[in-house]
């Protein structure tokens, strides 16, 4: 494995498709994808598209990013197929409309590259695993040589940053991504599944990591957050190193805890210092007010960690709720609540969400998966204090 492979790090502030061509390609002859790392390869890529959103709302993979991706792999000869499994059914209609509503449709018909539309999934053994020993993952991925691992940078609100790590999520078909959720309740347990995932695809594959950090996400993401100008192009063979540059760049370091569970595996360096850096000077491109998500602790709410078992647990975890006045009773997150604990009821007149919160684990699918923003996260009021402290 590439335990430090070096993290190319670019700046770009907008998505200029004729700089973004120029960025990758001059990133890819400098770690070395020439024609001959790709003769007789199968190459998939697998962009981040959690949903229909479109490219200005920052939660998926911007088309441009895609497009001069596409251009670069063109002139090495290579004809990828592009490749997702977005939260929800997994069928073709839901692919149609994902694709289509993030602009990849448009991108891949102009270059004509193919979308896949494969529903089916394969298992694939990961004996090395330190929560899950098998994998189903679908077939697309599972059969690939390459995979370009094509994600955003983001807040995230279970995993606190979702980058090139968490984009391999994806690779986990349709519906079964809330079982995944269910069985690993515990966010430490999560993290470590998503850490077993990345880790199997990247000592199974050739690995190329492209995090499009030109605008990513802040608060409540991965999708109801706000846009937020980062400026950086970045692409790594190691998932897991350009990860720690992604925290650096947000002001997360050494707390993103599927990054920290990297590091403790020995996948990646320690920390920003460490890490192999080439391209542009990192240090101007750091943010320091990056908003966290509302389920992220800080110092402050941390001393409070004593209260996170037992009676008083449930009383001070942020717990999700449906807004009413943007509540529009689609079932969508009933659908994708791992635990069953959503239903629709009748309030004000009309159909609106309701959470038991009981038996919610707090993983956040129906926030994640709302088409409509209507979920927001509700901190308790001692939290909330404790948090300006």
């Amino acid at each position: 494995m590439k335990t430090n492979a070096p993290v190319s790090v670019r700046s770009i502030d907008t998505y200029d498709e004729q700089k973004i061509t120029e960025i990758l390609r001059e990133q890819m002859n400098t770690i070395g994808y020439d024609n001959a790392f790709f003769e007789k390869k199968k190459v998939v890529i697998k962009p981040n598209l959690v949903m229909k959103k479109a490219p200005d709302a920052a939660a998926t993979t911007h088309p441009v990013v895609l497009s001069a991706l596409l251009t670069v792999l063109g002139e090495r000869g290579v004809s990828p197929i592009i490749a997702e499994s977005p939260g929800g059914l997994f069928n073709r209609q839901r692919l149609e409309g994902v694709y289509r509503m993030c602009g990849i449709a448009e991108v891949a018909e102009r270059h004509h590259v193919e979308l896949s539309y494969d529903t089916e999934a394969v298992f694939v053994p990961f004996p090395n695993g330190k929560t899950v020993k098998t994998f189903h993952v679908i077939r697309p991925i599972a059969e690939a040589d390459v995979v370009i691992d094509l994600c955003k940078l983001k807040s995230h609100g279970l995993t606190k940053m979702s980058a090139a790590i968490k984009n391999f999520f994806g690779v986990i078909p349709g519906v079964e991504k809330f079982e995944m959720h269910a069985t690993f309740p515990d966010y430490k347990d999560f993290g470590s599944m998503i850490c077993d995932l990345c880790q199997m695809l990247y000592e199974q594959k050739e690995i190329i990591a492209i995090t499009d950090a030109i605008i990513g996400m802040e608060g409540d993401g991965p999708t109801a957050g706000t846009p937020r100008k980062i400026g950086a192009l970045l692409m790594s063979a190691n998932p897991f190193a350009s990860d720690i540059v992604g925290e650096t760049l947000l002001g997360f370091e050494n707390t993103v805890p599927i990054v920290r569970e990297a590091v403790s595996r020995g996948l990646c360096p320690a920390d920003i210092s460490d890490v192999t850096l080439l391209g542009d000077d990192i240090r101007p491109l750091c943010i320091s007010d990056f908003k966290e998500p509302e389920t992220a602790e800080n110092r402050a709410t941390s001393t409070l960690s004593f209260f996170s078992s037992g009676k008083w647990g449930r009383f001070f975890m942020p717990r999700p709720k449906a807004v009413p006045d943007i509540c529009k009773g689609c079932g969508e997150c009933v659908a994708s609540c791992p635990q069953h604990t959503i239903e629709l009821i009748q309030k004000h007149g009309k159909k609106i969400a309701k959470v038991r919160h009981a038996n919610c684990i707090r993983c956040y699918c129906c926030q994640e998966l709302c088409p409509f923003g209507a979920i927001e996260i509700k901190k308790n009021f001692i939290i909330k204090i404790a948090s300006r402290l």
